[in-house]
């Protein structure tokens, strides 16, 4: 095989091999767990700091978009990295279970103010970014208890 085919070959590999990874040992899974958490809460408050700025007059509503719709886009890739790793053991299958559901509560919570945000309706993004800081509160909980 040629030069050319071998690093085709490696590039095939590594790129089948990013699909799926599985976690080393359940110590690892948890750390996995914990940062996927805690980067959800960050694209979270961000969000709800923008819309609560955009409430009070501080913030245009265009950038409030593009920083809501950037914490929502964030929240994807975190989705699929942390949910693209196999669980080390059964032991951690409930652990898996909890922060993906918490990663799409927030996903569903920062469209919603993406949404509200759009429409220039101030009640619902006062209720969005109330529920944004429960999200966060609790993907943070999450995130301290796991680790």
């Amino acid at each position: 095989m040629n030069r050319t085919g071998v690093v085709a070959l490696a590039a095939t590999c590594l790129s089948l091999s990013a699909c799926v990874v599985p976690a080393r040992n359940d110590a690892v899974y948890r750390t996995d767990a914990s940062m996927a958490l805690e980067s959800a809460d960050s694209e979270t408050r961000t969000a709800q700091l923008a819309l609560e700025q955009w409430l009070n007059g501080q913030l245009t509503g265009p950038y409030a978009n593009v920083v809501v719709t950037d914490s929502e886009g964030a929240l994807g890739p975190i989705q699929t990295s942390f949910g693209g790793m196999d669980p080390s053991s059964r032991a951690v299958d409930e652990l898996r279970d909890d922060v993906l559901q918490q990663l799409s509560d927030a996903e569903d919570a920062l469209a919603a103010a993406r949404i509200a945000l759009r429409r220039n309706d101030r009640a619902g993004v006062k209720v969005a970014a109330s529920t944004l800081d429960s999200v966060a509160k609790k993907l943070e909980e999450s995130g301290k208890r796991v680790s």
